[in-house]
């Protein structure tokens, strides 16, 4: 008997998991700092410029390999690129092709969980630091405070339990009951995040060099 695969309930879901992909802490860390360092505005030519040169391209790819696999029942990667190689090779190089591809996504796979279930940790504890007041200690940097910060087990390990049984649930609750459901509650919730902190920016000045601020 075939394994019936599971689908998304309704195509918000997926258009906001996709959305979640794509939009992470770089988006509000790193990328604002990228393009302040890099030029401001300018930097938007060559981000742009890899967007419809490699971005895009790369998407296309990757939904098309995904609905020609899905087609033959399959959904890794590793199956994915054997069936499409087996058209241009022969099926012994497209069984290599497909046998590496896999082992790198699933390389690929492990690492970014490793270190990525840490940041969630650190994210959430950083949220709860700013609530009870802990990160408006304005004696130590910021970078110092970091350090003292993941030496503490006392803060740094429930915030990383608590992120691992959120991602338990997310993942064991399949595609409509988990991962659908924690995008619907998490995507809107980062925008209206985001939209305060973009007020909260504008509004804050800066306390080193007024010709620094935002609306300056």
């Amino acid at each position: 008997m075939a394994e019936k695969r599971e689908n998304w309930g309704s195509k918000l879901g997926l258009i906001l998991a996709m959305a979640g992909n794509a939009v992470g802490l770089g988006n509000f860390w790193r990328y604002p700092y990228q393009a302040a360092a890099n030029g401001g505005g300018a930097f938007m030519i060559p981000y742009f410029g890899a967007l419809i040169l490699m971005g895009i391209p790369l998407m296309f790819v990757e939904w098309n390999l995904g609905r020609f696999g899905g087609k033959y029942g399959h959904g890794s990667l590793g199956p994915m690129v054997y069936l499409q190689a087996r058209e241009g090779v022969s099926p012994k190089t497209a069984a290599i092709l497909g046998g590496i591809t896999g082992a790198i996504a699933l390389g690929v796979t492990v690492l970014v969980n490793s270190y990525y279930n840490h940041i969630i940790g650190w994210t959430l504890g950083y949220a709860f630091e700013s609530l009870v007041g802990g990160y408006m200690d304005t004696s130590i940097d910021t970078g110092t405070y970091f350090v003292n910060y993941i030496q503490s087990p006392a803060l740094v390990f429930p915030f990383w339990i608590l992120a691992l049984a959120i991602l338990y649930f997310a993942v064991s609750g399949g595609i409509k009951k988990g991962i659908e459901v924690i995008a619907k509650w998490m995507m809107p919730t980062i925008y209206v995040v985001g939209a305060i902190l973009i007020v909260r920016t504008l509004t804050l000045g800066s306390p080193v060099n007024p010709d620094w601020s935002p609306i300056a």
